[in-house]
């Protein structure tokens, strides 16, 4: 039968002609799932003609899958020829096909994102019938390095219909990977729940963890001195954020000829937050020229770096560079004789 109200039937007869009236009845183990209707009465005339039982499914609200109802069939002592009393009782079972589908669903009133400080949303779950025994609903994050999720949610046949809520929460990391979004996965504790929900499909809900994470670089100084002798200054770079590939920084000196610096530098994401250090050293030449500067470009190199440092602004360190050479001019003597002495009549 069904919780439709679908119905089926068995017969009945007596094996052999009654010395008078016997009353055959049926009952229900569980009237909630599956009755039947009411005795049956065989005489002397109609004790070898079948009669029907109707069994009729019941309707409930609950996911408690297929139920077996069991009928016994008796004679009714007391309304029936004393040689049926010792007449043993027998039985029908019935299965009633459940018409709930057991499920869950999801629902939120909070705006779905969180923020790597700490911050949380939530969204609820119920049970979309009501169960026969407990049931139990995790979630689980696709990826906990960006977001995590609270305990499990438990459901009875008392709350089935109440939302309930999972706690997620924005988790910190030193990436600078753009906003990024978990997948979280609730599914059913089978073993902490009412077999009906074995079968229940997983469902997934999406979080956004909002970035808090710039690309950049920092220079321990923008200023610097050095000499013609060949005297060495450094400063350090350090990467802002941790990057998900190599980035490599490069320093170009805008005058080759007073100062240079050493070649590019390479962090990845084990040492990202590790200055790393440049060396300008001071370039001799035989011009006095006073005191010059040399400006350093450091940039990252595109073409070596992971796309996401591409549009790091440039920065500078300015290199001034002390001349080693003395300015003046020297005098030597003639060749006049006596030294340094001309004539009137206009020697040199």
């Amino acid at each position: 039968v069904t919780e439709a109200g679908g119905t089926d039937t068995f017969t009945v007869v007596l094996d052999a002609e009654p010395a008078g009236d016997v009353v055959i009845r049926a009952s229900s183990n569980d009237a909630g799932e599956a009755q039947v209707g009411g005795p049956l009465t065989f005489t002397d005339s109609n004790w070898d003609t079948p009669q029907a039982f109707t069994i009729t499914g019941v309707d409930d609200s609950i996911a408690d899958g297929d139920q077996q109802a069991t009928f016994t069939v008796e004679v009714k002592d007391g309304e029936s020829h004393d040689a049926y009393d010792d007449v043993a009782d027998q039985s029908v079972t019935a299965t009633n096909a459940d018409d709930e589908t057991a499920g869950f669903q999801l629902a939120a009133t909070q705006v779905q994102s969180v923020t790597e400080a700490g911050s949380t949303t939530n969204f609820s779950a119920r049970l979309t019938t009501e169960p026969a025994g407990d049931v139990v609903l995790r979630a689980s994050s696709g990826d906990p390095g960006e977001a995590t999720v609270g305990a499990p949610l438990t459901f009875t046949s008392s709350n089935w219909d109440t939302y309930q809520w999972f706690t997620v929460t924005g988790v910190d990391d030193d990436l600078d990977d753009g906003d990024q979004v978990t997948a979280f996965t609730v599914e059913v504790k089978d073993g902490e729940s009412h077999d009906a929900y074995d079968g229940v499909a997983d469902m997934n809900w999406n979080v956004t963890t909002t970035d808090d994470d710039t690309v950049g670089f920092t220079l321990s100084t923008t200023s610097v001195s050095v000499a013609e002798t060949g005297s060495t200054a450094t400063f350090t770079v350090v990467l802002d954020t941790e990057p998900e590939g190599d980035v490599v920084i490069r320093a170009s000196s805008s005058d080759s000829g007073e100062a240079q610096v050493g070649g590019p530098l390479t962090f990845t994401s084990s040492n990202w937050d590790t200055p790393q250090v440049f060396t300008i050293t001071g370039i001799d030449d035989s011009i006095a020229d006073g005191e010059q500067q040399a400006v350093f470009t450091v940039e990252v190199l595109d073409a070596s770096s992971h796309d996401a440092y591409d549009g790091v602004a440039d920065q500078s360190v300015t290199a001034a560079v002390a001349d080693d050479e003395t300015p003046g001019i020297a005098v030597t003597q003639g060749r006049s004789y006596p030294a340094n002495t001309v004539a009137e009549y206009g020697s040199t």
